[in-house]
């Protein structure tokens, strides 16, 4: 078994941001008396780091960029996928107005990759979508003929509470 010198770790963070701690030896580091580390258990890679907060800069930067974003997304009144629809378009016109600046300045324009879908990739998309179909319409089938109370009994009330919201509508007016 090698030395461990207290010089080989510190609290002091190491070139890739992470502190430098002592192998654990104890069953103090283990989750309930098990043979592997938390840190093992989570995968032992750069994502159980910034989990545990080992890379502190990380970890923080992740919370602070998702708590922005909630924000502006609850401020801003749009809905998620609005406000990604919406960032989109806009990084496309950022991508044509560069295009355009390259050309207008005789610099050469960046490659971008081809977008192309394979017919095996269509063809798996839409065997699976056909399955899902035809499971809907079995249970629609069973449904009506009436092997399925349940699924019709929660269907029917679906249709009747959304008869009873539009005329809470029309009452609230």
């Amino acid at each position: 078994m090698e030395n461990l010198n207290s010089d080989d770790f510190s609290l002091e963070p190491n070139g890739e941001g992470r502190i430098n701690d002592p192998p654990s030896t104890s069953s103090s580091y283990k989750l309930f008396g098990r043979q592997a580390t938390v840190h093992q258990m989570m995968g032992g890679g750069k994502a159980a780091d910034v989990i545990m907060w080992r890379w502190r800069h990380v970890s923080s930067g992740i919370i602070i960029v998702a708590t922005v974003a909630w924000v502006l997304i609850e401020r801003s009144g749009l809905s998620f996928l609005s406000l990604c629809s919406d960032i989109l378009l806009s990084l496309i016109v950022l991508l044509f107005l560069q295009a355009n600046y390259a050309v207008f300045r005789k610099r050469q324009l960046q490659t971008l990759p081809e977008l192309v879908l394979s017919e095996e990739m269509v063809n798996n998309a839409a065997a699976s979508f056909r399955v899902k179909v035809n499971y809907m319409l079995l249970m629609a089938h069973d449904i009506t003929l009436g092997k399925d109370f349940r699924h019709f009994f929660l269907v029917s009330n679906c249709y009747l509470y959304k008869d009873q919201g539009k005329y809470k509508f029309f009452l609230d007016k």
